[in-house]
């Protein structure tokens, strides 16, 4: 007689990593359900029990934007957390509505782009490096355009950037180029794209943000892209994200209002 024996959900494994917590919510009349992106397993969501009641046992520990040191067990479902300490809570961005609304772009972003329990080390380091600047560098809006190139990228979601998708042309050969995230193209003068969402991006533009993607991911916040055509980076790859999701994003709506006045009138209900 074949004898099967159940491991109690108690016993399973342990998994102890650094993360940083995407969302939280309450549940029930005591937990919280927390997201959180891990270096060790990607994306998770995990239930914490009696979080709402214990004022030692979790304290500061599930605020958006913060690194955490977390353990928590894989269940079916949730996970379950079992201990949850705070390392970094990037308080720079909770002094200024406009970084935290860059910062809830990218916490938004990777929700809707990244599949649960697949590990992804370069993505958390592109998540971790990205928060901390935000809170620190003169110029936010550069550094949200790096995080959603890049963050694109290694998804799978970014066309090649070394040549033309129709001619073959090479990065130096034309002295405009064009961006579609909508099309999956990358594109010469030649061969242009002019549907809504495209980016034209000159010589130097498209050769930067080639080098960008070739590099280390925590080397990447040396490049610095002009003001206008980061936010047109920030712009259609939002849009983009919406397209890919199904979804709107909640963040997007503050930053229509404290980024850019063109996008003023996305503001108004």
């Amino acid at each position: 007689m074949l004898v099967t024996w159940k491991i109690p959900e108690l016993f399973m494994n342990l998994i102890e990593t650094e993360a940083v917590v995407l969302h939280a919510s309450d549940y029930g009349e005591s937990d919280r359900i927390v997201t959180f992106f891990t270096l060790a397993s990607g994306l998770v969501r995990a239930l914490a029990k009696g979080a709402r009641r214990s004022r030692e046992r979790f304290v500061h520990a599930f605020e958006p934007n913060s690194v955490v040191r977390l353990s928590f067990r894989q269940r079916r479902g949730l996970a379950w957390v079992e201990s949850c300490r705070l390392v970094e809570g990037n308080l720079g961005l909770r002094s200024d509505p406009s970084r935290w609304a860059y910062a809830g772009l990218l916490v938004e972003t990777t929700l809707r782009l990244h599949p649960e329990n697949l590990p992804n080390t370069q993505f958390y380091a592109l998540l971790c490096g990205a928060l901390a600047r935000l809170g620190t560098e003169r110029d936010p809006v550069n550094v949200a355009a790096l995080f959603l190139v890049r963050g694109i990228h290694l998804v799978g979601g970014l066309p090649s950037l070394e040549s033309c998708g129709q001619c073959g042309r090479k990065l130096g050969e034309s002295s405009t180029w064009t961006l579609s995230l909508g099309a999956g193209r990358f594109a010469c003068q030649a061969h242009g794209l002019n549907h809504a969402g495209a980016i034209t991006l000159d010589k130097g533009s498209a050769i930067l943000l080639h080098a960008m993607l070739q590099g280390p991911v925590e080397k990447i916040w040396r490049f610095r892209l002009r003001k206008g055509m980061a936010s047109e980076i920030v712009r259609a790859a939002a849009a983009w994200v919406e397209e890919q999701s199904g979804q709107r994003l909640k963040s997007r709506r503050a930053l229509n209002c404290v980024m850019d006045p063109r996008w003023a009138e996305e503001c108004n209900p």
